[in-house]
């Protein structure tokens, strides 16, 4: 490498990371970076190079394009990934018109080649840290003012209630409230930059949002609900946390919650019980793959929408006290003995605070079906603390007893998810839904036997009496 004259750089020192397999060039150019006042860090494959970035800052990447394994455009593509801010200068002793495009297309910073000129070298460095700062200055300028204008336009009635109109982030304005508890309250609004796309958001409690550990649970919430991607299962679009206002962003859902359906109709069919809780289980089924129990299923968490003129479509909702049961301690933010859930619906071994297992799950959707089917839990009491005697003392009266127009088959299904003991209920979600695939309908049973959720195309609600008369044949073939 060629030593100039020292040259003048208006940029004061940065973190440059020099990525290069050859030891002796390596080692070269981050002399000649230490020499101009920057802080060198070096490695010698892009592997190495990806772990200091998630591990430190760094300003710029300076990078060699052919190494083994990982090339320095292989490189430039995971950090555009990862670090997008970061500026990548890419170096080369065999230049070529190919190479030169990939790396322009995948957002080169700048593209030298060897042998380095000391001069060239420090410039591109210099210029490459000072759009670097630009861009960052820009960006946390830009954060600034969003901030500002979220403080100055975060409006909240005497009762702590948004007020309507108000922009959260600078780009959703809440549109009407559609629910409030004790985490906090549940709002419509449009997305301002997206042509007002309408969106569910949920607002953390202002009290709450002021502890560490009720923010932790709220985002470890947003993270459950973003890493299930499944139909039944309400999907998160954004998460915010700010020192103004914490809230999700999720879809939002035109319909009822299954506590309303059930109070406004009368007791469901088998038929609509069995289509509604295998979609519930459906939901379940993905989490617990994903080590996640929800730990609140209650027909207060179950919403019913309708997609494509197809009624009764299920959404699973709030994950708020959901546990990952992979024995990822920082992920538990609850405690074991702790009592979580509504009392109507906890499982014996919950009640008992015991640690959180699929067959919770189970049990609560065994509370599900009955309240479908008898519009009253299997356990009712005039306190918290008599419900919580009753779940462990005492054994729920027989579905057939309230129902007694209901097949055997369907009570022993009901009673067998209530049982005390978990080791006697289904062994899993998926199992429990397996057990309902006699009442869903002919077309959909196939699709039940691999994703146990009914197809949107396929998922009605109550059979007309008319198709009743006209299907006597299969009918005459499945549970009541």
């Amino acid at each position: 490498m060629s030593k100039p004259a020292p040259i003048e750089h208006s940029e004061p020192g940065g973190v440059i990371m020099v990525v290069d397999d050859d030891d002796i060039v390596r080692r070269a150019i981050a002399r000649v970076l230490s020499r101009d006042g920057h802080e060198a860090l070096q490695a010698s494959n892009g592997k190495t190079a990806l772990e200091i970035l998630r591990a430190r800052r760094v300003d710029v990447v300076l990078s060699d394009i052919h190494m083994p394994d990982m090339n320095g455009v292989d490189l430039l593509q995971a950090v555009r990934a990862e670090h997008s801010e970061v500026p990548v200068v890419l170096m080369t002793a065999a230049p070529g018109i190919d190479t030169a495009m990939k790396a322009i297309e995948h957002g080169v910073t700048e593209y030298l080649t060897k042998p380095l000129d000391e001069t060239r070298l420090l410039s591109s460095v210099a210029r490459a840290l000072k759009a670097h700062r630009d861009a960052r200055a820009q960006k946390e300028l830009l954060d600034s003012v969003v901030r500002e204008k979220a403080a100055q336009s975060s409006q909240r009635t005497p009762d702590g209630a948004l007020v309507l109109g108000t922009m959260l982030a600078n780009r959703y304005r809440i549109v009407r409230m559609l629910g409030a508890g004790g985490m906090g309250a549940v709002y419509e609004a449009e997305r301002q930059d997206l042509a007002g796309l309408r969106v569910a958001i949920k607002v953390l409690h202002t009290t709450l949002a002021k502890r560490a550990d009720s923010v932790r649970r709220f985002r470890r919430e947003a993270e459950l609900l973003a890493s299930i991607h499944h139909p039944n299962i309400v999907h998160v679009i954004d998460f915010v946390s700010s020192p103004d206002e914490t809230f999700i962003v999720m879809e939002v859902l035109q319909g009822a919650s299954l506590t309303t359906v059930i109070q406004r109709d009368p007791p469901f069919s088998e038929r609509r019980t069995a289509i509604i809780g295998a979609q519930a289980l459906s939901a379940l089924q993905a989490a617990h793959a994903a080590n996640i129990v929800h730990r609140d299923l209650k027909p207060d968490n179950v919403f019913l929408t309708t997609v494509a003129h197809i009624s009764d479509v299920v959404k699973v909702l709030d994950f708020g006290i959901a546990k990952l049961v992979s024995g990822d301690q920082e992920a538990t933010l609850t405690q074991t003995g702790t009592v979580l859930g509504t009392p109507a619906y906890l499982a014996p071994e919950y009640a008992r605070g015991e640690k959180p297992t699929v067959a919770g799950d189970i049990y609560a959707a065994g509370c599900v079906l009955y309240e479908m089917l008898s519009k009253r839990g299997p356990f009712v009491g005039a306190n918290y603390n008599a419900v919580l005697f009753a779940i462990l003392d005492k054994l729920p009266e027989p579905i057939s007893s309230l129902r007694p127009d209901i097949s055997p088959e369907m009570a022993a299904i009901v009673m067998r998810a209530l049982e005390k003991d978990p080791a006697a209920r289904f062994r899993s979600a998926r199992e429990m839904a397996d057990a309902l695939v006699p009442w869903l309908p002919s077309e959909v049973r196939a699709y039940a036997a691999t994703t146990m959720a009914p197809p949107l195309e396929s998922a009605p609600t109550e059979v007309p009496e008319s198709e009743s008369a006209a299907e006597p044949e299969r009918k005459s073939q499945r549970p009541r």
